[in-house]
């Protein structure tokens, strides 16, 4: 009986080394599902194989599933030649009927690339077809690839209070969006979108005068139901009085109006600190009083991108 089990371990293994050695294709999972394997076996040799020649569109997927392939060797299948074109709404369609679960659809939709915006009545169409509004939030999540040019303004405007006193570096701020992202014609963050604003640096600017210093980046942006990470470029101002050199970086912040810092170039943020006031745009206050810096609730920022940013 031992004997037996060890030859039968041997085989299973001799069959996974040869499979490995070709080329699997939909019509040989098909073969292997049907033969009674586990669905084990299918996905090691599967993920074992290194040349396979997988078509992935919702109509060969469904007719796998239809010949009695499983969702789990299905997705295993997926994830080794994810689908090279956007999900159409009739193959979406295709998949439901077919049965698929609403989250190996999802994973599906993650996996590939993106495709033409879907309007309203595309929407409702679908809700008609069967497609969950999880699955029709995901399609429209999905959208085509978007590029916010360099040079874009992003106003935000504070909810929490930042204070030199209490806050300490690292520390996240509510905010949100005082005016929409648009490229072009299309809206890409609507006003009052969620925003992020950190506390990038906030110290002592020398040991005997003492001065403080408060650096903010703008942190993300929720676009299209995702928080979009930014970072910020850096512009210090300290909250007492000055030297020539910082009084220079002053009247140059000043020089560009509402604009004091930038997203997605890398950098460490936008510095508030005396006399900035103006430059972080109308309806802001940013305030100073010895060593403290405070930017209260409501005070409105602007960010200028210094490099392009790519929404998926």
């Amino acid at each position: 009986m031992r004997k037996q089990m060890i030859s039968g371990v041997l085989c299973a293994g001799l069959s996974v080394a040869l499979y490995a050695q070709s080329v699997l294709t939909n019509e040989d999972v098909v073969k292997l599902a049907k033969s009674g394997l586990s669905e084990e076996f299918i996905v090691n040799l599967i993920q074992q194989q290194q040349t396979t020649q997988f078509v992935t569109e919702p109509l060969r997927l469904a007719e796998m599933k239809g010949a009695g392939v499983s969702e789990g060797i299905l997705a295993v299948v997926v994830r080794k030649h994810p689908p090279k074109e956007p999900m159409d709404n009739e193959g979406l369609v295709r998949l439901v009927r077919a049965g698929f679960s609403e989250k190996f659809i999802l994973d599906l939709l993650d996996r590939q690339p993106a495709g033409s915006r879907v309007d309203t009545s595309q929407i409702i169409e679908l809700k008609k077809a069967g497609v969950s509004e999880r699955i029709l939030a995901a399609l429209v999540s999905k959208g085509p690839r978007v590029e916010i040019p360099a040079g874009s303004r992003i106003v935000v405007r504070m909810i929490d209070e930042i204070d030199s006193e209490v806050s300490k570096e690292g520390d996240e701020f509510k905010a949100s969006l005082e005016e929409p992202i648009a490229v072009g014609t299309e809206e890409v963050a609507p006003k009052g979108a969620d925003a992020t604003v950190k506390l990038a640096a906030e110290k002592e600017s020398g040991r005997l005068t003492g001065k403080a210093e408060l650096t903010v980046a703008l942190a993300s942006v929720k676009i299209r139901g995702k928080d979009v990470a930014v970072n910020t470029s850096s512009v210090t101002q300290e909250s007492s009085s000055r030297t020539a050199g910082t009084a220079k970086r002053a009247a140059a912040v000043g020089a560009i109006g509402a604009v004091i810092g930038a997203i997605a170039g890398g950098g460490k943020g936008a510095a508030i600190g005396a006399g900035a006031g103006a430059a972080a745009g109308a309806g802001s206050q940013v305030f100073t009083k010895g060593q403290r810096v405070r930017i209260p609730s409501e005070t409105v920022l602007t960010f200028t991108t210094e490099g392009p940013l790519v929404i998926q």
